[in-house]
């Protein structure tokens, strides 16, 4: 940061990475995991400035929302920064949604152009096909393109516009400006887009270790998707740093460590069913003969020093949301793995309450949910897009509401209790059980249902649904999960189901009792797993 409290356009990532391009020009700044590909400083740079001309030639413009839909790589950060000199944001869309929850995020973000992996093609062309988006125009396409049958769009390749000759009148992102828009889990209803700021992506990657971590020789991994702030805060630390940053699209066990080894990858991040699987492995005598060196575990187990011990790291642990910057950290010193640690020390400047539904603080000791503000401008989310009503409920009072219940002790330490809105943990992803349940609602045989998480072997959680059969109907487990299967990303589909007459309700609003269910589905799936 400048020596000022607030950072600067020049300390933003694109004019950062611009920097660099002529400091370190040849040094790495992402490596594909996958193909081995290593792409320097001033390479992607000068590439993202090129399709930053070629996406101007297409009418792209400030403020115009493009939706990209590929794997994690180095175009991922081509178009981003190339977007981002236009004043553009991208919409990173996952590369597992499909037809409705593909239609929501497209249509809900008003994009015009969508850039797309060539074996995902098919899945835009089937949303197309249905009438569902009225502003894409063009479709560009990453790869070998086939005819899927577009209509009137027009579909162009990506590699048409690597060599935009013109690149002249591109703006540099100021901290207020914005940078992407993330869709959240929609636990609450149908997904929201947030409104990130590139003030708030360099008060993130700035955060996520403790200082002096990023230090010259670390080599950062990050196996995560790109359409999550995660995703991207592995190669947003590089650029911060200097460092190069090894991304590889998904988590893979078989991979993991060879990754490793191959990159001399020291910094990482595990979420909880990464750290079982890995755990769960036959103890070798090599263990801790590897680079790594720094992990950020995601929640923390209760055997995390075993973990550290057995593979020669130091492990932290952190709260963050998609809305928000790394309120809380727990520094290298954890001293209660049950904690998300305390209130990150230093710029941007965070101040949390936790609060009864009034917005009234509560005891200390007591259970309320987490509120956050910053005293640095544009560090946190800038609302959600097309939803004023949201963005004014989230942000009442002066404070941005998370949704989360936790409790505080004495020592400044942060607890998280539960979910306020009805998210579920799997796989690494935030589950909407609303979309869940709309997806099971479409099937002609189920009146009702709810979806709830339910504790998973491998730490996080499991889909559970309760269904209402339509009477005299034989529907089975099996044909409710295919269901789902064949119309969701995988990390939707339920693990468990078990029909009821009806699903408790309360009386005077008639709303689900998810807090009966959860009850229910944890003894009766304790019962299912013991025979």
């Amino acid at each position: 940061m400048s020596g000022t409290e607030y950072p600067t356009s020049a300390e933003m990532l694109p004019a950062l990475l611009a920097a660099r391009a002529t400091a370190t020009p040849d040094d790495i700044c992402v490596v594909e995991a996958e193909t081995g590909l290593r792409v320097t400083n001033r390479e992607l740079h000068e590439q993202s400035v090129a399709l930053a001309a070629g996406l101007r030639g297409l009418g792209v413009g400030a403020g115009d929302t493009v939706a990209t839909m590929l794997p994690h790589s180095a175009d991922t950060y081509r178009l981003w920064f190339g977007l981002s000199r236009l004043g553009a944001l991208e919409v990173p869309v996952s590369t597992r949604f499909r037809g409705r929850m593909l239609a929501h995020l497209l249509e809900d973000s008003r994009a015009t152009v969508v850039v797309v992996d060539a074996p995902l093609v098919g899945l835009v062309a089937d949303v197309l096909a249905r009438g569902e988006l009225s502003e894409v125009k063009t479709v560009v396409v990453r790869g070998r393109a086939v005819d899927q049958g577009l209509g009137g769009v027009s579909v162009v390749p990506l590699d048409d516009l690597r060599s935009g000759a013109d690149p002249s009148a591109l703006v540099e992102p100021r901290p207020r400006d914005l940078s992407m828009v993330l869709y959240t889990s929609g636990t609450t209803g149908p997904s929201k887009g947030v409104l990130v700021p590139w003030g708030q992506v360099h008060a993130t990657v700035t955060g996520v270790f403790p200082e002096g971590t990023c230090t010259p020789g670390k080599v950062l991994y990050g196996p995560f998707p790109p359409n999550h702030i995660g995703g991207r805060l592995f190669v947003g630390m590089g650029i911060q740093y200097g460092l190069p940053a090894v991304v590889r699209d998904t988590f893979s066990a078989s991979a993991y460590w060879t990754d490793v080894a191959t990159y001399g990858c020291t910094t990482t991040a595990l979420v909880s069913a990464m750290v079982t699987i890995l755990a769960s492995a036959p103890p070798r005598d090599d263990d801790a003969d590897t680079t790594l060196q720094d992990v950020l575990m995601n929640p923390l187990t209760a055997d995390h020093r075993d973990f550290e011990e057995r593979f020669g790291v130091r492990v932290c642990t952190d709260f963050n949301m998609t809305e928000t910057s790394i309120p809380l950290h727990s520094g290298w010193a954890v001293d209660d793995w049950r904690s998300c640690g305390r209130v990150r020390p230093g710029p941007p400047g965070y101040e949390l309450r936790l609060v009864d539904p009034e917005d009234h603080p509560v005891a200390p000791g007591e259970v309320g949910e987490l509120v956050c503000r910053t005293s640095v401008p544009w560090t946190m989310n800038a609302g959600y897009l097309g939803r004023p009503e949201a963005t004014a409920l989230a942000w009442r009072n002066g404070w941005f509401h998370t949704g989360d219940a936790f409790r505080a002790d004495a020592e400044g330490r942060y607890y998280f209790v539960d979910r306020m809105k009805d998210s579920i943990r799997r796989r690494g992803e935030n589950v909407s059980s609303f979309e869940v349940e709309r997806e099971v609602l479409d099937h002609p045989d189920v009146v009702e249902c709810a979806a709830i998480g339910v504790p998973a072997e491998l730490g996080e959680e499991d889909i559970k649904l309760f269904v209402v059969r339509r009477p005299g109907s034989a529907l089975t487990e099996d044909e409710v999960i295919a269901h789902v299967r064949e119309r969701a990303a995988g990390f939707m589909v339920p693990r468990y189901v078990e029909f009821l007459d009806e699903l408790p309700r309360t009386e005077a609003t008639r709303k689900v009792r998810k807090g009966e269910l959860r009850d229910r589905g944890a003894s009766r799936d304790e019962q299912e797993e013991g025979r």
